[in-house]
C-alpha cells in the first residue's frame, strides 16, 4: 500500500509539475507576444492613421474648394477688366488716370458692381471685393465689398446681400442693404490690409513682363474689415492692366463663422471629443497662426490661442500640443498642409495646414481597454489554470495507479483480467495485455477469431526484445498487404519481421497529428494507410495496425473541398487569402521582391450563361481556369475569388519587366482558347484584368486587392478585353465613383437641381429664338458636371438622370413662361443622354403636365454617351407627335460623328465649341464648317454655332452662313432671363447685311 501512495504520488507531481509549467509558459508566451509583439503599438498606430485618413479627407475636401471653387477668379477678372477699359474708353483716358481721379474711379466701382455680386454667386463665397488703388483723404481708397453670410440660400432680388463698402447710391442700384458696420471708402488698420497690400506689392515688385494676376494671388490670414466686424479670410489678385500696371485687387472673402462649418470636428472622434484648427505657419511647420477652429474641445484645451505651437510626434503627421486646459491627457493633432501655392510663387513659404485635434484619452481609450482586459485575464486564466491542471492530473494519475497495482497483484500464469477506466487508449491496451496473458491457453488463436468475427481491418504481433520470431496475427498480413495469406496465425523470424516493419515505418506519417499514420503503396491501385498502436510491456512489445484507408481518404476529401473550388481545381477564395496572409505575414516590402496582384473578370459569361445554358457557361469558367495553369510555373498563388472572378498573386521577380513578360504570355495563351457551343460555333474566351504592384503601389494584401480591383473594372468599364495596370493619378480622378453613391442618391432624390438658361438668337438679326436649359446641381460634392455623369454611369442610374433632367428643366421652362420672363415663342433646348429616354409611364406624366409647352421643345441628344437606334426613334416620334424639334448637340466631337447626323437627321445640328474657337484664325474649322453648312442646305437643316466668345468668332460665323449662335459674347447662362446687349444685336444685323444680302 505505502508503494502504492508513493507512486501515486510521484506520477502526480510530475505531471502536476509538467502540467504547470506548460500552464506557465503558454502565460508567458502570450505576454511576451502581446506586449513584445507590438500589439498595444499597432492598435496605437491603427489611432493614428484613423486620425490622419480623417484630417486628410478633410483637407481634400477644404483644399478642392479653397484651390477650384473659390478662388477661381478668372472669370470675374475678365468682367473687371472689360468694365474698366469701357469706362476708359468712354472718358478717352489711360489706365494712369485711374491712379489719381476719384470720381473716375467711383465710376469704374459702379460699372463693376453687378460683376462683383455675379462672382459672389458663382464662387459660393461669404464675401466678393474689389479694391482701386487710388488713395484719397487719410490714404481712403475706393471700392466696393458685397457680404453674403449664407452663400447656400439665394435671393433673385439681392435682399440677403449687405454691402460693406461702396457708394449708397451703388446700394440703391442693386438692392442692397449696407450692413451695419457700412463704410463708403476702404481704411486700412496695420495687419488687416493684408488682403490689399500683399498681393499688390508682390506683382508691383516682379518685372513686367512677368505679371500675371494669378501668380500673385494671395490668401490672407484672418482678419476684420472693422473693430466690430466678423473675422474674415480673403483670397486675393492683383488688377494688372495691359501694360503691367498694378491698380487694385480683386477678390472673395469666406467668414471665420462659415470655414469653421465646413470642418466636421464631429468626424475625429466619438461623443464630440475632436476639434479641427486651421492655420498659417511661416516658419516651416513649428507655430501655426489661428484662421478658425471648430469644436468645443478646441476652446476647452487652449482657449482663444491666436498661435498654436506643435511637436513632432513618432508618427508621420502626428503632433502633440501643449495645453492648459483642466485634462492631464496629451493632446494630439493630425497635421495635414493643404497645396494653395504653386512652387516658384511669392507667397509658398505660407503654410496652410488642417489639424484635426483629439485627446490622447479618446484617441488611444482602445488600447487602454485592450491593456486593462490583458491583465484582468491573464490572472483569471492563471487562478483558474491552476485549479483545473490540479483537478485533471488527480483525475487522470489515480486511474493508472489503480491499473498499475492490479497488473502487479495478477498472476501471470493465469489469465489476466483488469478494470477499465474509461480512457481509450489505456483500456484499448489493457485489453491487448489481457488477450497476451492467455498465449498458453491458445489465446493468440482466439484473437484472431475475434478479430475476423468482428470484420475490423486490424492485425495485431508481439515479440520479446530478446527474441528470434515475431508472432502475427492472420489478419496483419492483410492489413500489410504482405504477400503471404497463411491459414491461421503465425510467426516470422525477428530480421524478417523487422525488415518489414521498418519499410513501413521509415516513409514517415502522413502528417501533423497523423505521425504514426502510414502509406502503402500498391502499383496499379489506390494507396492504402495504416495506423499503428505500439506498447512496451518490460521485454514485451505489442503492436496493433488498423487499416484507416477510408477514414484518411475521407479527411483529405474534405481538406480539398475546403480549399479547392470544385469546378476550376482553383484555390477558393477562403484558401487564397489564407496563402496570401501566409505570404505577407510578418514579412517586410522587401521580402517578396517585385510582386504583383491580378485580379481577372470573365467577359461575356451571363452571354453565355443566358444565351447557351450554364452547362456552356461552366466550360467558359473551366477553358479561362485551364489558362491559368500557367502560372503553377511561377512563383504565384492562383485562385477563384468568385462567380467570374480570379485572383493571381505572382511574387519573387528582379524586376518589373520579367513579371510583365509572364503576364504576356499568359495573355496570349487567352487569346488563343476557344469553347465550343451547342450551335458547333466557337467562342474566344475573353477578360479583363487589373494589376497592382507590390510593394509600390500597396504593402499589403488587402490594399492591393482593392487596387487591382479599380484597375480592373477601370478597364472593364471601358474597353474590356485587356489588362490595365493601376494608376494613381487615375484613382485621385476617379474617386468620385468610390466615395460619391451616397451624393448621387441625395441629388436624385432630394432633386437638387437648378437650370441656368442661355438665350440662342438668330444669325440674321438676333432675334432670340430659344434658350438652352443648363443643369447646375446644388449638392457641392457633385458640382462638377462631367463628375455628375461618370458617378450615374458607373451606378448605371442614368435613367434616373434622364427623368431627372426632363422634369426639373421643363419645370423652370414652365415656370418662366407662366410668369412672364420668356417670350411667347422662345423655344427650350433641353438635353437628352444619348442612349437613355423616359419611360412610357414618365413620359405620359410630361404630357399630362406640360402639353401646352411641349411644341416649343428642342431636345438636344448629348455626345455624352453613343446613341441607341431604338431611343432615338422613340424621341423623333414624340418629337414629331408634340410638333417639337430635334437638335444633335456637340457636333464634331464624341460619338456625335457624320454616321449619326445621317441617321438622326435633326432640324438643328449645333457646332461644337472646339470648331468655334478661333475659327477666324484657323482655315481647317472653316472649311469643316463650311461642308457641314453645305450639307446641312441642301436638306433643310438648321445650323447653330455654339460657344461664340469674341467679335471676330461672330463676324466669321455669319459670313459663313449659320443660322443661329450662342455663346458668352452675347449672353452668360443665368439663373435669371440673360438679355442680349443692344450693340451685340446691332453688330449681328450689321454683318448679316454685310455679308448675307
Amino acid at each position: 500500500m505505502e508503494r502504492r501512495k508513493q507512486r501515486s504520488r510521484t506520477t502526480f507531481r510530475r505531471m502536476l509539475a509538467l502540467l504547470l509549467a506548460v500552464l506557465l509558459i503558454q502565460l508567458l508566451i502570450y505576454l511576451i507576444v502581446f506586449f513584445k509583439g507590438g500589439i498595444l503599438e499597432q492598435t496605437e498606430d491603427n489611432a493614428f492613421y484613423i486620425l490622419s485618413e480623417r484630417t486628410a479627407n478633410r483637407k481634400v475636401y477644404l483644399e478642392n474648394d479653397m484651390v477650384s471653387r473659390w478662388s477661381n477668379l478668372a472669370e470675374g477678372e475678365s468682367e473687371v477688366l472689360t468694365a474698366v477699359s469701357a469706362v476708359l474708353e468712354r472718358h478717352g483716358v489711360g489706365i494712369e488716370a485711374l491712379m489719381t481721379d476719384q470720381a473716375l474711379c467711383q465710376e469704374v466701382v459702379a460699372s463693376t458692381a453687378d460683376d462683383i455680386v455675379s462672382m459672389l454667386r458663382r464662387n459660393g463665397v461669404t464675401g466678393a471685393f474689389l479694391v482701386l488703388d487710388c488713395p484719397g483723404e487719410n490714404e481712403a481708397r475706393p471700392g466696393v465689398y458685397i457680404r453674403d453670410y449664407d452663400p447656400a440660400s439665394f435671393s433673385a432680388d439681392n435682399k440677403d446681400l449687405l454691402m460693406e463698402r461702396g457708394l449708397p447710391e451703388m446700394g440703391r442700384i442693386l438692392g442692397i442693404t449696407m450692413d451695419s458696420y457700412w463704410s463708403a471708402l476702404y481704411r486700412f488698420r496695420g495687419e488687416d490690409a493684408a488682403f490689399f497690400h500683399e498681393p499688390v506689392d508682390a506683382a508691383r515688385s516682379a518685372p513686367v513682363r512677368d505679371r500675371k494676376s494669378q501668380y500673385f494671388g494671395h490668401w490672407s490670414g484672418r482678419f476684420s474689415l472693422s473693430e466690430s466686424d466678423r473675422p474674415v479670410a480673403a483670397y486675393s489678385i492683383p488688377l494688372i492692366w495691359e501694360d503691367g500696371t498694378v491698380f487694385g485687387v480683386l477678390g472673395v472673402d469666406l467668414t471665420v463663422d462659415y470655414l469653421a462649418e465646413q470642418l466636421k470636428y464631429d468626424e475625429l472622434g466619438e461623443e464630440r471629443s475632436g476639434a479641427y484648427f486651421l492655420g498659417i505657419s511661416r516658419d516651416g511647420g513649428t507655430t501655426y497662426e489661428t484662421v478658425c477652429t471648430s469644436g468645443p474641445n478646441f476652446r476647452a484645451y487652449f482657449g482663444q490661442a491666436d498661435t498654436l505651437a506643435v511637436e513632432a510626434g513618432r508618427h508621420e503627421n502626428i503632433v502633440t500640443l501643449g495645453s492648459d486646459s483642466y485634462t492631464d491627457s496629451t493632446i494630439y493633432g493630425a497635421v495635414q498642409r493643404l497645396k494653395l501655392y504653386n512652387t516658384n510663387t511669392p507667397f509658398e513659404g505660407e503654410v496652410w495646414a488642417l489639424i484635426g485635434i483629439i485627446s490622447g484619452e479618446h484617441l488611444l481609450s482602445f488600447s487602454h481597454q485592450i491593456r486593462s482586459m490583458l491583465l484582468v485575464s491573464t490572472l483569471v486564466s492563471l487562478l483558474l489554470g491552476l485549479v483545473l491542471t490540479i483537478l485533471a492530473t488527480k483525475n487522470f494519475t489515480k486511474p493508472i495507479a489503480d491499473l498499475v497495482d492490479d497488473l502487479q497483484r495478477s498472476d501471470p500464469d493465469k489469465p489476466i483480467r483488469l478494470r477499465r477506466i474509461n480512457i481509450t487508449e489505456i483500456d484499448a491496451l489493457t485489453g491487448a495485455v489481457e488477450d497476451l496473458s492467455n498465449a498458453a491457453a491458445e489465446s493468440a488463436s482466439r484473437i484472431s477469431k475475434i478479430v475476423a468475427m468482428s470484420h475490423i481491418p486490424i492485425g495485431v504481433c508481439e515479440y520479446k526484445k530478446g527474441g528470434d520470431r515475431a508472432f502475427c496475427s492472420r489478419n496483419l498480413f492483410t492489413v500489410l498487404d504482405w504477400p503471404e495469406r497463411p491459414e491461421g496465425d503465425a510467426y516470422l523470424p525477428r530480421e524478417e519481421f523487422d525488415r518489414r516493419i521498418e519499410e513501413i515505418t521509415r516513409r514517415g506519417g502522413a502528417g501533423p497529428g497523423e505521425e504514426q499514420v502510414f502509406r502503402l503503396s500498391r502499383e496499379g491501385g489506390r494507396d492504402r494507410w495504416v495506423q499503428l498502436f505500439y506498447r512496451e510491456e518490460g521485454e514485451t512489445v505489442l503492436s496493433a495496425f488498423l487499416d484507416v484507408t477510408d477514414d484518411v481518404e475521407a479527411k483529405r476529401k474534405i481538406e480539398y473541398e475546403r480549399d479547392f473550388d470544385i469546378l476550376t481545381d482553383l484555390y477558393n477564395r477562403r484558401a487564397f487569402d489564407e496563402h496570401m496572409d501566409n505570404l505577407f505575414n510578418g514579412r517586410g516590402p522587401g521580402a517578396l521582391k517585385v510582386a504583383a496582384l491580378l485580379m481577372l473578370d470573365l467577359d461575356n459569361l451571363k452571354y453565355v450563361n443566358d444565351g447557351y445554358g450554364h452547362d456552356s457557361g461552366d466550360r467558359y469558367i473551366q477553358a479561362f481556369a485551364h489558362c491559368l495553369e500557367y502560372f503553377y510555373g511561377c512563383r504565384s498563388v492562383v485562385g477563384r475569388r468568385s462567380g467570374d472572378e480570379f485572383n493571381v498573386f505572382l511574387y519573387g521577380y528582379e524586376s518589373r519587366e520579367e513579371l510583365r513578360k509572364n503576364v504576356a504570355e499568359f495573355w496570349t495563351l487567352v487569346g488563343e482558347t476557344h469553347i465550343t457551343l451547342p450551335t458547333g460555333e466557337q467562342m474566344r474566351v475573353r477578360a479583363s484584368g487589373g494589376l497592382a504592384w507590390y510593394p509600390d503601389d500597396a504593402d499589403n494584401y488587402e490594399q492591393l486587392l482593392r487596387l487591382a480591383d479599380f484597375a480592373m473594372y477601370s478597364i472593364k468599364h471601358t474597353v474590356k478585353g485587356s489588362i490595365q495596370e493601376f494608376s494613381r493619378e487615375e484613382y485621385g480622378r476617379k474617386s468620385i465613383l468610390i466615395q460619391g453613391q451616397d451624393a448621387l442618391n441625395q441629388l436624385i432624390d432630394g432633386r437638387m437641381v437648378r437650370y441656368a438658361v442661355q438665350p440662342v438668337v438668330s444669325a440674321r438679326d438676333g432675334a432670340v429664338y430659344g434658350y438652352e436649359f443648363l443643369m447646375r446641381p446644388t449638392l457641392k460634392q457633385l458640382s462638377s458636371l462631367q463628375d455628375l455623369f461618370l458617378l450615374a454611369k458607373a451606378q448605371s442610374k442614368l435613367l434616373q438622370l434622364e427623368e431627372l433632367t426632363w422634369f426639373e428643366a421643363m419645370d423652370a421652362f414652365a415656370r418662366l413662361t407662366r410668369s412672364g420672363a420668356l417670350g411667347g415663342e422662345a423655344r427650350a433646348f433641353i438635353n437628352s443622354i444619348g442612349n437613355q429616354y423616359l419611360t412610357s409611364d414618365d413620359e405620359k406624366r410630361l404630357e399630362r403636365k406640360y402639353g401646352d409647352l411641349l411644341s416649343r421643345l428642342v431636345i438636344e441628344i448629348t455626345e455624352n454617351e453613343e446613341t441607341s437606334a431604338e431611343l432615338t426613334e422613340r424621341k423623333k416620334a414624340a418629337a414629331a407627335a408634340w410638333g417639337a424639334q430635334i437638335a444633335l448637340d456637340d457636333f464634331g466631337t464624341g460619338f456625335n460623328s457624320e454616321r449619326i447626323l445621317v441617321d438622326i437627321a435633326p432640324d438643328i445640328v449645333k457646332v461644337d465649341i472646339s470648331i468655334v474657337r478661333e475659327i477666324n484664325l484657323n482655315p481647317n474649322r472653316q472649311a469643316l464648317l463650311r461642308n457641314l453648312i453645305g450639307y446641312a442646305r441642301e436638306r433643310g437643316i438648321m445650323v447653330l454655332a455654339e460657344g461664340v466668345e469674341t467679335r471676330e468668332e461672330l463676324e466669321t460665323l455669319i459670313a459663313m452662313g449659320v443660322d443661329y449662335l450662342q455663346g458668352f459674347y452675347l449672353a452668360r447662362p443665368d439663373f435669371g432671363v440673360p438679355k442680349v446687349p443692344v450693340g451685340v444685336v446691332e453688330e449681328i444685323g450689321k454683318f448679316y447685311r454685310e455679308y448675307r444680302t
